[in-house]
């Protein structure tokens, strides 16, 4: 079974720990990792690829990389090893510019602003979760339990 991570990321505790209690049932099948910073994320990141891991899914507030003064979720976006991880963005207070360059630039999968609903969240980390095993060519039955049946469904008719 090849070992996936999630890795949750915000400078607030409050943030991630909200994160890491919602999207807790994943852990059956996704290592979590806790970051305070962008910096330290792509530290993590960087080790979890050199062990030869996978990183599924990058939940993220809005944080900068000290070094190129670019938003994580934009670095993340441009880093060939992480093609296929899916990236959500939970942010409070976003303007319209900040919006359009996440779809654009770090091509977010999900947004969620800071008072979002732990089910939805949950849910679509799992959709966001089956399209991964489905994008790296894993075998899915390994992680059934944790995804979305529907959307192994519809992959299973080629509608995906």
């Amino acid at each position: 079974m090849d070992k996936l991570h999630l890795v949750c990321v915000d400078e607030n505790n409050e943030v991630t720990f909200k994160l890491l209690h919602d999207l807790a049932p994943l852990i059956e099948c996704l290592t979590v990792i806790q970051c305070h910073s962008a910096d330290e994320a792509i530290t993590k990141l960087d080790s979890i690829d050199r062990q030869g891991d996978l990183v599924a899914i990058v939940v993220s507030g809005l944080t900068e990389c000290t070094e190129t003064s670019t938003q994580l979720l934009e670095v993340i976006a441009e880093d060939t090893r992480f093609d296929h991880t899916k990236r959500i963005l939970i942010a409070s207070d976003t303007s319209k510019e900040v919006l359009i360059n996440a779809i654009n630039v770090a091509h977010i999968n999900r947004f969620y602003e800071s008072n979002w609903d732990a089910d939805i969240l949950l849910q679509q980390a799992r959709v966001l979760l089956t399209k991964y095993i489905f994008a790296k060519g894993l075998d899915y039955e390994q992680y059934q339990a944790q995804l979305d049946t529907e959307t192994i469904l519809k992959r299973m008719r080629k509608r995906l």
